[in-house]
């Protein structure tokens, strides 16, 4: 059972989610995507409906927690909720960090990252460090869960600020939502683009997972939102809890032919050899 009030999370699945030992739970609340879906990329799906806000007490507990880990720990700030959703900037957390050993894996795509690229681009120097920027679409998706924060445009100015530094980092592209932004010839545009500026890694997932309270919300999303597409999911999925887009073979097949005409990491076991050098499981799969 997942404990939401505890500030460290441990990752039982070390070939997984980005090789972090520890899911460091920050904040309240919830990034609002996660009341509707989450992909097998999300460490921490749980959605409460709440507006993210500062944990005070989770911080103590944190800094206190990694203070206690002799061997070097990777510690992981994923988007639910996104920790610049709690803090306009993470400066004070990096710097207790600093005082360890340990390292970080961050998963953001607001803004203010940009702000602490400094301190982040000095702590990448004797810590492991990685970032990662969640995407969806070249263009804004019509519907009440996303954000501007979600599609290329949105991103494109953090993608060049951290291309300016000595900082690991890559492109997560999530969530693929069938009939709404996984369309092949929109999927090429988004990937030559991502391509383009060369970042370390690129992963996609084209799953979709639900619980019976998001797939509801979602449906309900659906039916004022795009009704027309409310019967197809119903003859496609009913009330299955893992999606896949029709495209999806198709996806991965132009995915994985451009992607190996680079020298970019695409699978998790090459995205973890970059900051973190440990023993993997074979990877059966690779999204």
């Amino acid at each position: 059972m997942i404990l939401n009030s505890s500030s460290l999370i441990r990752n039982r699945q070390k070939d997984k989610f980005f090789g972090i030992d520890y899911y460091a739970n920050l904040c309240h609340g919830s990034n609002d995507i996660f009341n509707y879906l989450s992909t097998p990329l999300d460490f921490f799906p749980l959605a409460n409906g709440k507006e993210p806000s500062i944990s005070q007490d989770r911080e103590e507990d944190f800094i206190k927690q990694i203070n206690g880990y002799e061997d070097q720990k990777i510690f992981g700030f994923f988007q639910n909720p996104d920790i610049y959703a709690c803090h306009l900037t993470i400066k004070p957390l990096i710097k207790a960090i600093s005082q360890t050993n340990h390292g970080l894996f961050i998963e953001t795509n607001s803004v203010n990252l940009i702000d602490d690229l400094d301190i982040l681009e000095e702590f990448s120097k004797k810590h492991p460090l990685l970032i990662a920027i969640p995407i969806a679409s070249m263009t804004k998706i019509s519907l009440k869960f996303f954000d501007d924060s979600h599609h290329f445009k949105a991103i494109e100015k953090i993608i060049k600020a951290l291309s300016k530094t000595s900082i690991k980092f890559g492109i997560i592209i999530k969530p693929v939502i069938p009939y709404i932004n996984d369309k092949i010839e929109d999927f090429k545009e988004l990937l030559n683009h991502l391509i383009d500026f060369k970042p370390n890694f690129i992963y996609p997932t084209f799953s979709l997972n639900f619980d019976s309270k998001k797939l509801n919300n979602f449906y309900e999303v659906i039916d004022k939102e795009k009704s027309d597409l409310k019967s197809v999911y119903f003859d496609l999925y009913g009330y299955k809890k893992s999606w896949q887009s029709p495209n999806t073979t198709e996806l991965k097949r132009h995915f994985i032919f451009n992607i190996k005409k680079t020298k970019i990491a695409y699978s998790m076991n090459q995205i973890i050899d970059l900051y973190k050098k440990s023993k993997h499981q074979e990877q059966i799969s690779l999204f």
